[in-house]
């Protein structure tokens, strides 16, 4: 009978815990930071408080355009407005589980697993796919 322990993983597991602790504190902290810069009027917000209501109501399309928002990716370049600063804590959050794959693909390869490796290049790949906006659904 073989000797194999159920827990044969558990230093992967561990260290995704770690980073799912660590990045859940990191990204909170972006989000309540970058809340309270908006709140105090410390950043300026990208859509004036007081002019907030006219836009609550209108499609998107309408609003993007009334309000100069921008889209996709492009967020990154209004960091420095109040309204728009807490999305990095967001995408702190969003981005765990893209780290945790990334950091268990390299422990795999170092640690020789194939079977392994090919399924988190698999899921690497449909992440990366998904957030690079490249696949466009129209309705």
């Amino acid at each position: 009978m073989e000797n194999t322990s159920a827990f044969e993983n558990a230093s992967e597991q561990q260290l995704y815990a770690k980073i799912v602790y660590h990045m859940n504190h990191l990204g909170l902290f972006a989000l309540v930071a970058g809340f309270a810069l908006y709140l105090t009027g410390m950043l300026t917000p990208h859509v004036p408080l007081e002019d907030l209501p006219q836009y609550w109501s209108l499609p998107l399309e309408q609003y993007l355009e009334k309000t100069g928002a921008l889209t996709g990716w492009q967020w990154i370049s209004e960091l420095g407005y109040g309204d728009v600063a807490p999305l990095l804590g967001v995408a702190v959050l969003a981005s765990i589980t893209l780290v945790c794959y990334l950091v268990l693909f390299f422990q795999f390869l170092q640690r020789g697993i194939k079977p392994l490796v090919v399924i988190t290049v698999i899921e690497l790949f449909f992440m990366l796919l998904s957030a690079s906006n490249l696949i466009q659904i129209s309705h």
